[in-house]
């Protein structure tokens, strides 16, 4: 990738274009305008947070040190930029699958996955976990109150 990619003013512009790509999306999106018991929008607060992201991102633009090459950033590489879009693609396909198959069957596959992915070598360890998981955090959820998507398990399981 280019050195302007890697310093600091490159990366404030693809963050200043990703942040104003997402309120272009909140503000057209029905949802972020529906009015709340307290008078507040659903969309007011992550479009404030995107504001103020899109805000800093402006400043590291024009900042003084907008053309040092951020340390983190010196091997980053196409094929780096390429794993990350692939990272975003894998985890929209996996809240994709969630919403329709379910939480509990989803998840212990993408955890599965993601482990090997990652280096795991156990297939039996590297399933108990996934498994153990996604029941632990499926339970935390229940706990507070919050209901994960159970899919095609909604009529079949009794909570």
């Amino acid at each position: 990738m280019g050195k302007w990619l890697k310093c600091n003013q490159g990366v404030g512009v693809i963050l200043t274009s990703l942040f104003t790509a997402l309120l272009i999306y909140i503000e057209l999106s029905p949802w972020a305008h529906r009015k709340l018991r307290d008078g507040f929008t659903l969309g007011f607060f992550p479009a404030v947070a995107v504001g103020l992201s899109i805000f800093f991102s402006l400043i590291i633009i024009f900042d003084s040190r907008r053309r040092e090459v951020l340390q983190g950033l010196e091997p980053f590489t196409f094929t780096s930029a390429l794993s990350a879009v692939l990272a975003v693609v894998v985890s929209w396909l996996y809240f994709s699958l969630m919403r329709r198959i379910g939480f509990l069957i989803v998840t212990p596959f993408f955890l599965l996955l993601a482990m090997f992915a990652l280096g795991a070598q156990s297939w039996r360890n590297t399933l108990l976990v996934a498994v153990f998981m996604t029941v632990i955090v499926y339970g935390i959820f229940r706990v507070m109150g919050i209901e994960l998507p159970l899919g095609i398990l909604s009529g079949v399981l009794p909570f």
